[in-house]
């Protein structure tokens, strides 16, 4: 969307292009953790966990396999 399409229909942010951006976002916003509390907590404690095993394996072909035998 152009920023003219964006005022047009009120949009005054984007939302996160990247699982990091997100997480930042969700991190930063006391009124989400403030509704749901322990849920975000775990939701980014589980991210982060599994973003350190996705990351871990030292070449792509290791990390597909990881998730094919994990998931």
């Amino acid at each position: 969307m152009t920023e003219a399409e964006r005022e047009a229909v009120r949009v005054k942010r984007r939302l996160p292009q990247t699982w990091e951006e997100a997480r930042g976002a969700l991190e930063g916003d006391v009124a989400m953790r403030d509704l749901l509390g322990g849920v975000v907590e775990g939701f980014l404690a589980v991210g982060e966990t599994l973003d350190g095993l996705l990351h871990s394996p030292a070449s792509e072909a290791k990390r597909a396999q990881m998730l094919v035998e994990n998931y």
